[in-house]
């Protein structure tokens, strides 16, 4: 994703076309702007990799998205029929999953020869809009893209071009396009092709209506193509064609330069509640911001709005929810975004029902939510899969990873503290931690000797399946059940039979073993897991690999060699539950067993060691995590972005470099104990904390803090209330 740019993170001058006479307004001013390297800002554009082998990590990386639909970064030329757009919620029945995001055709083709380069085509992440060059003596083709953030489901396309340009376009004398300009020989008929409403049915009962118009103005060699779509979805009904006509034309209504205006002031005022800025790494900065960008445009702000763990970027997963959501997507969304993150939060909560039924399905109380989650909240986790040498093999994970139930309400807990408003957890969200309590308080196994287990799991490490006592699951289902206890025990009126059932709650958690040992004071991952071969992954190569396919699957599984943070999740969960000097001691134990298998494990690992001052290290692991997308590290970018890769980094700088810690209702502070690299100068953040808006920019270890109410700031124990509009701490 780095061609064309020097070592310095600057645009090689003669890579950027030469000045395009007369575009129109929304081709972004060209002649003004890309005349010289320096209109390129590399802390705010990512520049495509123009080999043809990674056009589709190209399509994931550079789809646009508005939080409900969803257009994967094709070229124009790419087949008409090439599916490119998902709409969030509309599920459709699909083998071998269940069910999938259902995926419509492209919008955004122009029927080009089959001659004409890709060009040069940048992200530009201050304003989503997507720009492809392609010069010719200074003509050639020249394209911008976005999805309207403040319009959602409606997508615009500009293209100015040389009409020599165009590939196989059908003249039809007659056809007449609304709000067009007939251009010669049928041109206008070629390009808009594929105009007007179409739909498309789910299995489901929901579908989507799509309704385009395409305007083509220019009589000679010149011409200029705008196309607009506006897609309108539903999960559970078809909607009304009506819906996507009248907002169509509202969008043609205010014609494609004015909904550039929107667009620009839209994703101003959200950069202005979320950016990061890390001076002194160009890089570093490029990469948070790209991963805000997706993490931005991945969510609805109103609703009940379920984030798949590759957004609307790709088919990845089929648009299933997973844990990424609650403990990747949801810390992010809490601290800049509250209506997202209540959007997020209400996706589960409505689907709470179905949890319960799954828990009264395996005998027990409660709720268990789904590994994979869809349409209503039942399990869509596909039940085999097959292997890359054509292996069919059983996928356990929907049986086994028990642990997502807990941090479905860890997720919860997470939206309380970051707002400060802890009546969310006193109304119906609080259901999503005390019946996921009552989930544990059923599932977990007494022994004689009155301690409690958790048997037959498999814990984030999915290398081991099939476990007793994982760590991390115990650990979250005891952080789970104590938490549950506040809420029940906080009460104005406490109701006896539930400050009884409280009680419980806190004897089980007393009595979940950990497999932490006092003495090394370290964590046994799993009961038995000190007694596998004692393997590291220096021995099979230099992570990120995966170990399953170097070792074989049955000899990794018989090893210590780990897919992720497994342990070392729950230090990163939930840090106020375990003893004081495990992290250092987990970390000594665990990081060389690591392999990296998964694309969230590298972050995590960055965010503790910022946390215990080993920041090479830190840093060494961040960059890996910075480079899983745009170089696609693991080899599977090219089914969507890494929505939990992403917010990882974010959570790297604000929960590592910068400190920050936040637990209980009681908190009387934010709290910060920053470290940054030393070829970090500084690190600037914006975000939310009980109803004021930060921007926090740490320097060594002091921290100014510029706010617009009244906030009380810790850093590394010198604590002051800041008065707007802010001042230092530390």
């Amino acid at each position: 994703m780095t061609a064309a740019v020097r070592a310095d993170g600057q645009v090689e001058p003669e890579a950027l076309p030469r000045a395009i006479p007369g575009p129109p307004a929304l081709v972004l001013e060209l002649p003004g702007r890309i005349g010289t390297a320096r209109w390129f800002d590399p802390a705010w554009c990512v520049v495509a990799d123009p080999r043809p082998e990674r056009d589709r990590v190209t399509e994931s990386v550079f789809a646009v998205a508005d939080g409900q639909v969803g257009t994967r970064g094709l070229l124009e030329e790419a087949h008409a029929d090439a599916t490119a757009v998902r709409v969030a919620g509309v599920y459709t029945a699909a083998e071998p999953v269940t069910e999938a995001l259902l995926a419509l055709p492209s919008w955004v083709g122009i029927p080009l020869a089959d001659d004409v380069p890709t060009g040069l085509r940048v992200l530009d992440l201050r304003d989503g809009v997507v720009h492809r060059w392609v010069p010719d003596g200074g003509h050639g083709l020249c394209t911008a893209r976005f999805a309207c953030l403040d319009r959602p489901g409606t997508g615009v396309l500009v293209a100015q071009l040389d009409r020599t340009l165009l590939g196989d376009v059908v003249p039809v004398a007659h056809l007449e396009v609304p709000g067009t300009r007939p251009a010669a020989d049928g041109v206008v008929a070629g390009l808009a092709r594929g105009d007007g409403v179409a739909v498309f049915r789910a299995t489901s009962g929901g579908g989507v209506v799509r309704d385009v118009a395409t305007a083509v103005d220019g009589d000679g060699e010149r011409i200029v193509v705008s196309r607009l779509a506006v897609h309108r979805g539903s999960a559970h009904r078809m909607p009304p064609v009506g819906s996507a006509v009248r907002a169509l034309g509202a969008a043609r209504d205010l014609g494609p330069a004015r909904l550039l205006d929107e667009q620009r002031a839209a994703w101003a005022r959200r950069w202005a509640e979320r950016d990061v800025e890390v001076a002194g790494d160009i890089e570093a900065t490029r990469a948070l911001r790209l991963g805000i960008f997706h993490l931005t445009q991945a969510v609805r702000r109103a609703g009940a709005a379920g984030v798949p763990a590759r957004g609307l970027t790709g088919p990845a997963y089929a648009g299933h929810v997973f844990w990424d959501m609650e403990v990747f997507v949801l810390p992010f969304l809490a601290a800049v975004d509250p209506a997202a993150a209540a959007s997020a939060l209400e996706y589960r909560r409505t689907r709470l029902g179905a949890a319960r039924d799954r828990a009264a399905a395996d005998g027990r109380s409660g709720a268990r939510f789904p590994w994979e989650s869809g349409r209503d909240g039942t399990d869509v986790t596909p039940r085999s899969g097959v292997t890359l040498h054509g292996d069919v093999v059983p996928i356990r994970t929907g049986d086994l990873e028990e642990h997502v139930t807990a941090d479905v309400a860890w997720g919860a807990w997470q939206v309380a503290a970051w707002s400060g408003d802890w009546g969310l957890l006193d109304g119906p969200a609080g259901a999503l931690v005390v019946e996921t309590a009552r989930y544990w308080a059923s599932r977990v196994r007494w022994d004689a000797r009155g301690r409690a287990h958790i048997d037959g799991v498999t814990g984030p490490d999915e290398y081991h399946e099939v476990v007793d006592d994982n760590a991390f699951t115990n650990l979250m289902a005891r952080w789970n059940l104590e938490r549950a206890a506040e809420l029940v025990e906080r009460a104005e009126l406490p109701d006896p039979g539930r400050v009884a059932e409280a009680e419980g709650w806190r004897r089980c958690a007393a009595a979940l073993v950990d497999g932490y040992d006092p003495v090394r004071r370290v964590h046994e991952q799993f009961s038995g897991f000190d007694l596998l071969e004692p393997l590291v992954t220096a021995e099979l190569g230099r992570p990120p690999l995966a170990a399953d396919l170097v070792l074989g699957s049955e000899r990794t599984a018989a090893s210590q060699i780990i897919k992720q943070a497994d342990v070392l999740m729950a230090h990163l969960l939930v840090p106020g539950s375990l003893p004081s000097g495990s992290l250092e001691a987990d970390l000594d134990r665990y990081l060389p067993h690591t392999a990296h298998g998964s694309s969230l494990s590298p972050a995590v690992h960055a965010t503790l060691m910022a946390r215990v001052g080993r920041l090479d290290e830190a840093l060494e692991l961040f960059r890996v995590a910075c480079a899983v997308d745009v170089d696609d590290l693991t080899g599977t970018t090219a089914g969507g972005v890494h929505l939990a890769t992403m917010g990882g980094l974010w959570q790297a700088v604000v929960l590592g470099f910068l400190g920050v810690s936040i637990s209980g209702p009681d908190d009387p502070a934010l709290v910060l104990a920053p470290r940054l690299p030393e070829a970090w100068t500084s690190v600037r953040v914006r975000l939310r904390w009980h109803g004021a808006r930060l921007r926090l920019e740490a320097q060594g270890e002091r921290v100014h803090v510029l706010t617009d109410r009244a906030v009380t700031v810790s850093v590394h124990g010198s604590t002051r209330t800041v008065e707007p509009p802010g001042g230092w701490v530390g």
